[in-house]
């Protein structure tokens, strides 16, 4: 039979990537339902069920745990969207309807999510190393956006297009999708939002959108 001196021992002795996931995540938690300005380590604590000073040995900060909150949000962000890259077909156009659509995947886009999301973009301003942690992660997309979307424009000879200023808008289609659902989630669900984004593509590259069949789920 299983006592609760066992099971403080074995979350005392825990890997340390399990015990910071356990206090990144709780540190999401309370930050989608607080805000920054009212998020404290004594929140973070009690959701993870954690002491204080385990949160002292795994990050020197309160704001050490921000950096990393970001970066575990980050990453995922990264991870998501090239594993959708990696499985789309080889045709660009293929290529950026999975991009796209990583965006809204039922794993990352959720309420819970857009809301710590858009309390770190609100804070870059203010925090600078918030914009690097991101910016860290999200470049590559950028330029595989642009290079993509060059790609397009020659094999469609869109000559009247560039690609820099298409990826601009493709990237602020998913941002504002994503602050839309976070402020409006009964007007539209994510599956919605992203079929929109794919359609406003076909304004733009109506020689290769719609793409026949389904995409991402």
């Amino acid at each position: 039979m299983k006592t609760i001196k066992d099971t403080a021992t074995r979350k005392r002795t825990a890997p340390r990537e399990v015990r910071r996931r356990q206090l990144i995540m709780a540190a999401m938690d309370s930050i989608s339902k607080r805000g920054f300005s009212d998020t404290t380590l004594r929140h973070v604590t009690e959701k993870a069920e954690l002491s204080h000073g385990v949160v002292n040995y795994h990050f020197d900060s309160k704001e050490a745990l921000y950096d990393a909150t970001l970066g575990f949000l980050a990453q995922e962000h990264y991870d998501m969207w090239t594993q959708y890259y990696d499985k789309a077909g080889p045709t660009a156009a293929e290529k950026l309807s999975a991009i796209i659509c990583a965006d809204f995947d039922k794993k990352t886009c959720t309420k819970k999510r857009l809301a710590v999301w858009f309390a770190f973009w609100g804070q870059a301003k203010y925090r600078p190393n918030y914009l690097k942690i991101h910016n860290k992660h999200d470049n590559e997309r950028y330029e595989r956006i642009i290079k993509i979307c060059q790609e397009i424009i020659v094999d469609g000879d869109y000559d009247n297009l560039q690609a820099d200023r298409l990826a601009r808008t493709i990237e602020s289609l998913t941002d504002g999708s994503w602050l839309c659902l976070m402020l409006y989630p009964d007007v539209a669900d994510r599956v919605e939002y992203r079929e929109d984004c794919l359609l406003t593509l076909a304004q733009f590259f109506p020689k290769h959108f719609p793409i026949d069949g389904p995409t991402h789920p």
